[in-house]
């Protein structure tokens, strides 16, 4: 999935994230929310400065994770953005958001997550990068909290392989449609 995923071009990742982005902010549940965890994308993944910036834009609060300080030892951490700006790039394989004390969130106060994922099945499991960071994050979640998952097309499989803590999401968001895994079945 990773090699298919990077032979994409960049015009047809863009495109494509572009029609991601529009059927995320169609969903009921992201008008809904208030505080929506968006991951900072790289490489070929769904691309989400899009939806953050529409996010920031129309007043919800924006949270990124902080798999840096995760990894310094900190915990897993969520971090509110009050602007792409906030986000750190520089010598870090994922944009990290900018610690400022105040803007660390409980996990449990946000309303919506949008996950990556290398491959997604019809139950809603996925298929990460292999660090189990999400996994961790959205094990916190409140039992309300909201997880939408966002590939494209290619990236969706009848059935993937899932263990005891993987957390499935929701409903899995690709440019052409908005599914919720109850909908697959």
């Amino acid at each position: 999935m990773r090699a298919i995923r990077q032979a994409l071009s960049t015009e047809d990742v863009e495109k494509a994230s572009y029609k991601v982005a529009k059927f995320v902010l169609d969903q009921e549940e992201v008008g809904e929310s208030g505080t929506i965890c968006s991951y900072a994308s790289v490489g070929k993944e769904v691309q989400t400065s899009f939806l953050i910036r529409s996010f920031l834009g129309s007043g919800k609060r924006v949270i990124i994770p902080d798999w840096e300080g995760w990894r310094q030892g900190f915990g897993i951490r969520v971090i509110q953005i009050n602007s792409e700006e906030d986000l750190l790039a520089k010598g870090r394989v994922v944009p990290q958001p900018r610690v400022i004390e105040e803007r660390i969130i409980p996990v449990e106060e946000v309303d919506l997550f949008l996950v990556p994922g290398l491959a997604f099945d019809r139950l809603g499991n996925r298929l990460g990068m292999g660090g189990g960071y999400f996994d961790r994050l959205l094990e916190l979640v409140a039992p309300e909290a909201v997880l939408i998952g966002l590939g494209f097309e290619f990236q969706l499989f009848k059935s993937l392989p899932a263990e005891t803590h993987d957390v499935p999401v929701h409903k899995v968001v690709t440019s052409v449609a908005a599914r919720s895994c109850r909908d697959f079945l």
